[in-house]
């Protein structure tokens, strides 16, 4: 077996096993048949609501790499793309679906691959300041209701210097962008020096995406891309938490909104298993755990919650492939 092959075998096999042992010891927990109980206690209201939410997310998310990008195009031609992106990046391991993105932007709206990566770099920065204010506000809302064992302090404070350097760095590109980009370059300098492939690749990737942050600083298409990226948030969590509600689990809705948004601080990492599974389920499971919850309610509500999400991408994912633009 050559090297590329087994790294390839190894890119994909490693976290198809990964997914199929996590899934083993959380579904060992439970009886199966409340997976789909739990799913059929949804009306078809609830399930058009949520179908309907997920597409709008979409749309959000098309008009923010639209804006992020400073494309011509209208977002009906820019949604289908983002909509094909969401179903590769629900499935496809350590967030390899984000090659979909690369590549359908290069393809349909002649981006090139380096802004294309630094575009979703970007998007993924901006993405994890919203995530960690909104788990420090709800940590924060349930302080007194934490276990002791919980580290409230360690993980608050953690959190809030990561947020605020992230804040810092956007703020000096805004105010100070050459200075930021010759300060960044010439701590890069020791490291390119190095001349290795993976060390060369981070740090080039890192300096792309601070030049693109220099480039929407404080003007209309930066306040857009900021805009639209709190309402993903919004949309996001506030369409995950309907559903839990009308799934009619014995799980306090705001326990449920720290244990998703924690979560999906976690699976920014490229961790992913094949379809998610495992590594969706075992942060949110381990969370809701701390608060009470018991592991089988927590493990039914985590499965039933990714699969009807996984239903959700099939449709948009068809149809992102399917409509594709025109040859001129």
């Amino acid at each position: 077996m050559n090297r590329e092959l087994f790294r390839r075998v190894t890119k994909f096999g490693l976290p198809t096993v990964l997914a199929v042992i996590i899934a083993y010891f959380l579904l060992k927990e439970i009886d199966l048949q409340e997976i789909p109980q739990t799913l059929s206690r949804l009306s078809i209201k609830a399930l058009l609501i949520g179908f309907t939410c997920y597409c709008v997310l979409v749309l959000a998310k098309a008009l923010r790499f639209r804006a992020l990008l400073n494309l011509d195009s209208g977002a009906h031609q820019v949604f289908p793309i983002l909509a094909l992106h969401t179903f590769w990046g629900n499935i496809l391991p350590m967030r390899t679906g984000d090659v979909s993105y690369i590549y359908l932007m290069q393809r349909r709206q002649k981006v090139d691959a380096t802004q294309g990566i630094a575009s979703l770099l970007v998007a993924s920065l901006i993405d994890l300041i919203l995530l960690i204010g909104l788990v420090l506000a709800t940590v924060w809302l349930l302080r007194n209701s934490l276990p002791d064992s919980f580290t409230v302090t360690l993980l608050y404070f953690s959190l809030l210097l990561i947020g605020s350097a992230l804040i810092t760095v956007f703020v000096l590109v805004s105010v100070v962008p050459n200075a930021c980009m010759r300060l960044a370059k010439l701590c890069a300098g020791p490291l390119l020096g190095l001349k290795k492939r993976p060390i060369s690749w981070v740090v080039n990737k890192g300096l792309q995406v601070l030049q693109e942050l220099t480039v929407f600083r404080s003007n209309r298409r930066f306040l857009e891309v900021w805009a639209y990226s709190l309402m993903c948030l919004l949309i996001r969590f506030g369409f995950q938490c309907y559903l839990v509600v009308e799934m009619g689990v014995d799980v306090p809705i705001l326990h449920v909104l720290f244990a998703l948004a924690f979560t999906n601080v976690f699976n920014l990492l490229p961790i992913q298993t094949v379809g998610n599974f495992g590594t969706t389920e075992f942060p949110f499971v381990w969370l809701l755990k701390h608060f009470g919850t018991s592991v089988e309610v927590a493990t039914i509500t985590g499965f039933s919650l990714h699969i009807l999400i996984l239903l959700y991408c099939v449709p948009l994912g068809l149809y992102g492939y399917f409509r594709k633009p025109k040859e001129s």
